[in-house]
């Protein structure tokens, strides 16, 4: 087995899971991920995602294609809506081609962690910039 690339945290507040992702991942660190998002995905009742990828560098193509699978999961599972912090255009654009991530309302994208808290709390999500459980983790893993 390949050795995992990629770093990643997950908590769950009330029904917003939270996951905050930095580096490179390959396919191998793409599924831990994702199997620690499914094991604490609070799938009983409607809940929404937020993902910091402030810090992601990228992933390759079979990465990519894996969080695809794992977005079709999450809203076959009761999520109702996914919000992305992700301020480079450039790594947008790759992401959404990569992932095939077109016209879906229950996805946006943010260049900040203050909008995406106020889309969240707008589709009935409540959580708020300063409630972020990762601030530590952003930090230790901000690019140089």
């Amino acid at each position: 087995m390949e050795k995992i690339h990629g770093e990643w945290e997950i908590s769950v507040i009330r029904q917003v899971i939270i996951r905050s992702s930095a580096g490179v991942f390959n396919a191998e660190g793409t599924l831990a991920a994702f199997k620690e998002y499914r094991d604490k995905a609070p799938i009983s009742a409607p809940w929404a995602g937020l993902t910091n990828a402030v810090n992601w560098e990228m992933s390759n193509a079979t990465s990519l294609q894996r969080i695809a699978k794992m977005r079709e999961w999450a809203f076959s599972n009761n999520c109702k809506a996914l919000a992305i912090v992700m301020p480079s255009k450039l790594k947008k654009q790759i992401y959404r081609t990569q992932t095939d991530d077109f016209e879906d309302e229950r996805i946006a994208y943010f260049s900040d962690l203050e909008q995406a808290c106020a889309w969240l709390t707008a589709q009935g999500f409540e959580i708020s910039p300063e409630e972020y459980p990762h601030h530590d983790f952003i930090a230790r893993t901000q690019l140089l």
